[in-house]
């Protein structure tokens, strides 16, 4: 039970000065005893001091306020909370899901279908980021297709893959609003630079993705306006010694931000130090890709989803013919192969997790990084990455009993 909930509770049981007091220590949250994550370095035997939505100090020499609630990190990390800008499925489900794994806020994948479906969706999620209380945690709707390879579509459902219409993708953009905030494009495909240059416009990332194009298709779509790079590595040309595609052009971008499904199967980690090495740490961005959440909610049966019959084994979801579908990755984990598999340093790992896809999304002034100021949405895990404490907007969503 979240300290919100204890509240409603202690209206109907407490006099009136007990329940000043719960609502106290409800606003502010003081958590001593961790090792806090900053953006280049480790503050050992820190403190975070929490009032309301936000982090008002971080430091060592903070004296608690009178009466607020007391988190013992036990010496573990303190970090800034995770952002998970592709995992699809409700969003309810995904934080009932994530939140128990560091994840604070999303941008929710929609996969290809008819569009008129899609907005109807998307309606759902505005819905819900109005009405629920981690609604304003949703920070958008990210849509892969329509305007995709048929070659490279993946688990992507090719009924609903078309050509370019610039009319089109200006109405869906107009009716989407302001939760749209992400685009899956294949560059290659004739009339798309347009479709690039009016995402742009619209203040929409044009990510590049789901595509065999070829390293000049790429780069003209990077030309265009693209940005950023859906699943690098997967669902995409290259990289090919003899025809250099998609992923070898983002590689050698410094204008594209780069997302990696970081399970170590959708990407060995021998692809990632390579990725890392060429794009620096600045310009990478550690997701899930997750489908848990939404292929859980359902009953796995043929034609349910758009989409053969979905299993999950060995943490990754795939087709009936063994086309990956997703993962089931969580960013916690995503975190932990950073800095166990592939030597990353955790100050890295966590800013590929939390302060670069704020940046992406324009947001790096609110979340992503522990100052005061900024939201309080922090995860506390300990040496072994194990998830103890999650709050968002300084609400205490998921606390692992000890």
């Amino acid at each position: 039970m979240s300290l919100r909930d204890v509240y409603q509770c202690a209206k109907y049981l407490v006099d009136e000065k007990l329940l000043c007091y719960i609502k106290l220590a409800m606003d502010r949250i003081f958590i001593v005893n961790g090792t806090v994550v900053l953006p280049n370095a480790l503050l050992k035997n820190a403190a975070v001091l929490i009032k309301g939505k936000k982090i008002v100090s971080v430091g060592r020499k903070i004296r608690p306020p009178k009466g607020a609630a007391v988190i013992d990190a036990e010496g573990g990390y303190v970090s800034p909370g995770f952002i998970d800008t592709h995992i699809h499925g409700s969003p309810g489900h995904i934080f009932e899901n994530e939140t128990s794994s560091g994840t604070t806020a999303i941008v929710i994948a929609e996969s290809c279908a008819p569009l008129d479906k899609i907005l109807r969706k998307i309606r759902t999620i505005e819905s819900f980021a109005k009405k629920d209380r981690l609604g304003p945690s949703v920070l958008g709707v990210r849509v892969e297709g329509p305007y995709i390879s048929r070659e490279k579509a993946g688990a992507q459902d090719r009924r609903y893959i078309k050509a370019p219409d610039e009319k089109e993708a200006r109405r869906f953009i107009k009716s989407c609003g302001p939760l749209l905030k992400m685009m899956t494009i294949a560059p290659e495909i004739i009339g798309t630079d347009a479709i690039i240059k009016l995402l742009k416009a619209s203040n929409v990332i044009a990510s590049l993705g789901h595509s065999n194009a070829t390293c000049k298709d790429a780069e003209l779509g990077i030309k265009s306006g693209a940005n950023h790079a859906t699943h690098i590595f997967n669902a995409m040309s290259g990289p090919d010694k003899h025809r250099p595609g998609l992923s070898d052009a983002l590689l050698t971008s410094g204008k594209v931000y780069a997302e990696v499904i970081l399970d170590l199967i959708h990407v060995h980690k021998a692809l990632f130090r390579l990725l890392i090495k060429e794009k620096g740490v600045g310009k990478t961005v550690l997701v899930t890709d997750s489908v848990r959440a939404e292929y859980e909610s359902y009953p796995q049966r043929r034609g349910r989803l758009n989409v053969p019959y979905i299993r999950e084994a060995d943490g990754i979801y795939r087709l009936e013919d063994g086309t990956i579908a997703g993962s089931a990755l969580t960013m916690i984990g995503a975190v932990k192969n950073a800095v166990r598999a592939c030597g990353m340093r955790l100050t890295d790992a966590v800013r590929m997790a939390a302060a670069n896809p704020a940046k992406l999304l324009g947001l790096e002034r609110q979340k992503g990084a522990l100052l005061s100021g900024m939201d309080a949405d922090i995860v506390i895990f300990d040496e072994d990455f194990n998830v103890k404490t999650t709050i968002i907007s300084g609400e205490i969503v998921y606390n692992k009993e000890r």
